[in-house]
């Protein structure tokens, strides 16, 4: 039998609950990093922000982990880890198709959003490829002294005065651990869910809802060679950065598709599905799907007309979920375990890092007693706090997607907020407190309520004046120039810096 007695023990060695179990022993802390499956694995979740990138850094900087400062901007990680893939990400970019017609560019953009983050390549954001990038940071982990079990089967999970006990298997070999504190970072949060009796909030209390459909693919034409193969390089002149390095948001009949580059010639790509507007036909397996709904739009058919899939389809149920407790007084979940939503804007992995730093910090500073238990409560009610703001911005755009103009408009609420964060960090003024994309600003949450209840019905036929009530509402937080008609959905980087509250 194999036995561990640590005073934490992590559950899911994704990058989150790596990063939590290098934290943690650099604190001090005995740790054991358990793993169902191994490495290295596919893994989706894959696109980064600057919001995540300034998180990444700053957990670098504040628990001394130099090695990973460079991962937070395309260029440190190009120049420092070459041989760990990833892909280029300048901003976002959304077009709306129709049901059997070709794409066409138009002169006013009406059909296309293009939002940059970043000035240039060095400090732009990245693609994660996240078989390699997770289990770079196992390594790290090892190396770092944390005791890692992977091909663990998890048989039985106690919670008592003492702690947490677990019991398990490894090949033919028993397998026991006892740990005074217990994360789950295994991606549905059902360990501690199972062992506490956890009850997860209604589904039909969340607002987005769709499955998906995806895989890994090997010869994903670039979308702006589609452009400009069918309209000329006038299709693509305009852009304020190649339309491609992106998180690439392909929108359609009740439903989108992401497309993720990266540089060793893998493209995520998957949809993500209404199930009401997109049942499951009995007996259609995946592939037969996929390839139905990508001839149901010629020019989504033609950038993946050469793609290969180079893993299984994966088709998911509805995606949605959410606990209704995310920590206690010997445990927390991380955000993907307490909740999820869709992959729309990105938002997985700044979630992710903003719970590690805050964990990392009540480790920190509070290891034991009944100041660990406030903050860890506190913890948890901020992931759920978080998780229901982004199924309102989700959930709001997703009703929005067959009026591309109001999509613009409702979407302008998730950049503003993210880029006045941004600066905000640039300022010097952001806290380590700060909840994700303004959760806790209970006017621009007013703002917004009042936007998405307006935008969730309007007709297409508004779409302007609703685009100029929301760009007078949203000026006291809008640092970039968003919502400007001039630019024609094309927003460059700004960098400005505006007064900011």
């Amino acid at each position: 039998m194999t036995r561990f007695d640590c005073d934490l023990a992590i559950l899911g060695s994704g990058f989150g609950g790596t990063l939590l179990a290098i934290i943690a022993r650099k604190l001090g802390y005995s740790v054991a990093l358990l793993e169902r499956g191994q490495h290295p694995r596919f893994a989706i979740g894959e696109s980064s922000t600057p919001l995540a990138d300034f998180k990444l850094a700053d957990i670098a900087n504040r628990f001394g982990l130099d090695w990973l400062r460079p991962f937070a901007k395309y260029g440190p990680w190009k120049a420092t880890n070459p041989h760990l893939p990833c892909g280029l990400k300048r901003g976002f970019s959304f077009f709306r198709h129709e049901r059997g017609q070709p794409f066409t560019p138009r002169d006013d953009n009406a059909n296309t959003l293009i939002v940059a983050a970043s000035p240039n390549n060095e400090t732009a954001d990245t693609h994660w490829f996240r078989a390699d990038f997770d289990s770079h940071l196992v390594d790290r982990a090892v190396e770092a002294g944390v005791p890692y079990l992977d091909n663990l089967e998890t048989h039985a999970v106690r919670h008592g005065p003492g702690g947490w006990e677990l019991d398990g298997t490894r090949g033919a070999e028993a397998v026991a651990v006892r740990a005074g504190m217990l994360i789950d970072a295994t991606g549905t949060g059902q360990v501690i869910a199972g062992a506490l009796g956890i009850e997860s909030v209604d589904p039909t209390n969340l607002r987005a809802k769709s499955r998906a459909l995806y895989s890994h693919f090997t010869g994903v034409a670039p979308w702006q060679s589609v452009l400009e193969e069918q309209y000329g390089p006038a299709a693509t002149a305009g852009h304020p950065f190649p339309c491609d390095a992106a998180a690439l948001h392909q929108i359609i009949d009740n439903g989108w598709m992401w497309v993720l580059r990266f540089e060793n010639g893998i493209t995520s790509a998957g949809f993500s599905l209404d199930p009401s507007a997109h049942p499951v036909v009995p007996g259609e397996s995946p592939e037969a799907e996929w390839t139905r709904l990508l001839n149901t739009y010629p020019s989504l058919a033609r950038q993946f007309a050469r793609a290969v899939p180079v893993r299984p389809f994966v088709r998911t149920g509805r995606l949605q979920r959410r606990l209704s407790q995310a920590a206690g007084a010997d445990w927390a979940l991380l955000p993907h375990g307490a909740g999820f939503l869709d992959a729309w804007l990105s938002p997985g992995i700044a979630q992710t890092l903003f719970a590690v730093n805050r964990l990392g910090r009540i480790l920190a500073e509070e290891r034991a007693g009944p100041g660990r238990e406030q903050r860890l409560n506190e913890y948890g009610r901020t992931v759920l706090r978080e998780l229901a703001w982004v199924d309102e911005i989700t959930g709001t755009c997703f009703a929005c997607f067959d009026r591309f103009p109001v999509l613009v408009s409702v979407a302008a609420l998730y950049f503003v907020a993210a880029i006045y964060c941004e600066e905000r960090e640039r300022a010097g003024l952001a806290t380590p407190d700060d909840a994700f994309l303004l959760t806790d600003h209970a006017e621009y949450r007013a703002v917004a309520e009042h936007i998405f209840r307006k935008g969730a019905g309007l007709p297409a036929a508004d779409a302007d004046r609703f685009a100029a009530e929301v760009r007078e509402l949203l000026a006291p937080y809008n640092s970039c120039g968003l919502c400007d008609p001039d630019r024609c959905n094309m927003y460059p980087y700004t960098g400005s810096l505006s007064p900011l509250r």
